[in-house]
């Protein structure tokens, strides 16, 4: 028989509205006593929930969740569960989660879903030159013969950093168009790799060297700092299109904005080392360059999907299956 669960929705309006429509509502409380944050209340911070947790067994939330430190795991005694409605939990998730038994589940995936989009218009905007032709237009101008035409996708060589699952959004995205795919990652295992269709390179400066688009999607750790920099860079061709929809500390952002800005590579950036981007950063103004302000993974049929797929999380919880999206202690320092 499925469990009666006691769910704590940290969840505030506008955000509610936004992952639980009506009938992923009526769906989670089908299955459980489900208990939302009064008017006023702060999503991360646990003295303004004005709520009794002692009997809470699933929390679940999006972003701004709060630091689920000690203290605040003492004062939730049968915390069973943690459904994250965002991508990252690195956030909030401490060792006394594990410890304690607690099982933690995201939406990571459905996030990737997204950016694996803006990752396939990044490609095509940037390979066809649209940001400058647009501009050209705007300043009403017109196509000269020595502008060229741009490029196509279909064909091209396509390096990914990590394959994460942006990356096997991105990865599915491309197969219409018959790339040739190589992928530096060092946890990738080369089974894998061969299932997904993709090479694995194992010289991050081969690969740059050899790709018309290097793709970023490597989690921020000590490990990927800087991981492409001005060397890199520089083994890059002519033409090369930069692609970063990951963590900006990936890249080496003044050796980066030194290529474009001699026009020699090409680059769509959706993350930046200082957000928002200073109104005075070269990166806002370069023709060569599409830039989005940190949206990637985030559209409204997302944030819809997000709430269903928690629900349906919880659903699995509550009778005994298995989760779909589970955070495991042991991946949990390779993950962004």
């Amino acid at each position: 028989m499925a469990q009666r669960l006691n769910v704590l929705c940290l969840l505030v309006p506008p955000l509610r509205d936004h992952l639980m429509r009506p009938s992923s509502v009526r769906r989670l409380e089908a299955v459980a006593n489900v208990s939302w944050l009064p008017s006023g209340a702060v999503s991360s911070k646990p003295d303004t929930w004005e709520t009794d947790r002692g009997d809470v067994h699933v929390i679940m939330g999006s972003w701004g969740m709060p630091r689920f430190d000690n203290l605040l795991l003492d004062s939730l005694p049968r915390l069973e569960l943690v459904a994250h409605g965002a991508g990252s939990v690195k956030p909030f998730v401490t060792t006394g989660f594990f410890e304690r038994g607690i099982r933690v589940t995201h939406g990571a995936s459905v996030i990737a879903q997204s950016v694996g989009e803006w990752c396939l218009m990044a490609a095509l905007v940037g390979l066809r030159r649209a940001v400058a032709f647009h501009e050209v237009m705007r300043e009403d101008g017109w196509k000269v013969s020595q502008d060229g035409h741009g490029d196509e996708l279909a064909g091209k060589r396509i390096g990914l950093l990590a394959m994460s699952q942006t990356a096997r959004a991105f990865l599915k995205l491309l197969k219409p168009f018959g790339c040739d795919v190589r992928v530096y990652d060092p946890y990738l295992a080369d089974n894998d790799a061969i299932m997904l269709g993709v090479v694995k390179e194992h010289s991050i400066d081969a690969l740059c060297a050899w790709a018309d688009i290097i793709s970023n999607h490597v989690p921020a750790t000590p490990e990927t700092s800087n991981l492409v920099g001005a060397e890199q860079f520089a083994r890059m061709r002519d033409g090369t299109l930069v692609i970063n929809s990951a963590r900006p500390a990936a890249l080496d952002y003044p050796a980066l904005i030194a290529e474009l800005r001699s026009g020699r590579l090409r680059a769509a950036l959706d993350v930046f080392p200082e957000e928002p981007v200073s109104p005075g950063d070269p990166v806002r103004y370069l023709p060569n360059v599409l830039v989005t302000p940190h949206i990637a993974g985030a559209t409204w049929d997302g944030r819809v999907r997000l709430g269903e797929t928690m629900v349906d999380e919880i659903i699995r919880y509550s009778v005994g299956e298995q989760l779909r999206h589970e955070v495991h202690p042991n991946r949990l320092a390779t993950m962004a």
